[in-house]
């Protein structure tokens, strides 16, 4: 008899602490033990935290120089669109952010027209060509997977140009005119010389970005950016004299402002990784 009641007892002791634990808490162990696995499944694996690239861009630009004066319609300045290319070497921070910073082949040109009764003289001259850039990019839109690269980016940038201070080209145009029955004509005279700056000058620049990933090295971009030129890297002076006197004047100034469309191949050269912590997720602790 005294066995059974130590059996009996026994079994209440194991029993009662379960039932004071209830359903909820019985369970929330596993629960917790499950979001924190899926947690680690998503956030926990490593990641690119970043990495350095180098790149090589070939793109057609398009500028045109400021005209103070036609000179009655005699002259204009044309819009003038070249080949260039460049090469650079940026650093990434977590596909989000960018910077780089580099050489480019990028005349500036001033190119007048001359009217004439068959067709126009077409006068173009550029600076020498070199700019620098340093240029910063932030990640607006990704489409592929998270760290594939892919996406949409917003730029802007800084170039400065250095300059020869050296004169670049001149041209001298000569005509006649009669009025009534004069024997004698007049002489017309259209003369100009271009120089470039002594100081350096420099662009803004704002962009528009499209990367493509076509391998874990490699990526291919395609962009369209917009130029403000600050201060003229060339220009170009041009007078218009009847015989011997000077009656008017005009300045053609070249900036660089214009545009440019382009296409990039950038390849990977180093990459830092770095290991998730599933407690962390977008930069918030979790109250796991």
């Amino acid at each position: 008899m005294m066995k059974r009641y130590l059996l009996y007892i026994l079994l209440g002791l194991a029993v009662v602490p379960a039932f004071g634990q209830g359903v909820t808490d019985y369970y929330r162990l596993p629960a917790r033990s499950h979001q924190y696995d899926r947690l680690l499944t998503r956030y926990g694996g490593p990641y690119i935290q970043s990495r350095w690239y180098a790149s090589l861009e070939g793109f057609i630009r398009t500028d045109r120089a400021k005209l103070d004066n036609s000179l009655n319609g005699l002259i204009e300045s044309d819009l003038v669109g070249k080949p260039g290319w460049g090469a650079v070497v940026g650093w990434v921070y977590r596909e989000r952010w960018a910077v780089e910073g580099g050489y480019a082949r990028m005349p500036i040109h001033t190119q007048v027209s001359v009217t004439s009764a068959n067709s126009p003289l077409v006068f173009r001259y550029s600076n020498a060509r070199n700019a620098f850039v340093l240029r910063g990019k932030r990640l607006l839109l990704s489409t592929n997977k998270p760290w594939l690269r892919s996406g949409f980016w917003l730029s802007g940038g800084l170039w400065v140009v250095p300059n020869t201070g050296q004169q670049e080209g001149r041209f001298s145009l000569i005509g006649y005119s009669y009025y009534g029955r004069r024997e004698t004509p007049d002489t017309l005279r259209l003369t100009s010389q271009t120089n470039t700056n002594v100081n350096l000058t420099a662009l803004a620049e704002v962009g528009a970005e499209y990367n493509v990933r076509l391998s874990k090295a490699v990526d291919l971009g395609f962009s369209v950016r917009r130029f403000w030129g600050i201060g003229s890297a060339l220009t170009t002076d041009v007078t218009y004299s009847i015989n011997r006197t000077a009656v008017q004047q005009a300045q053609l100034s070249g900036s660089g402002t214009g545009m440019s469309y382009g296409m990039t191949l950038r390849y990977t050269f180093s990459t830092k990784r770095k290991l998730g912590n599933a407690l962390e997720v977008r930069g918030k602790a979790s109250r796991l």
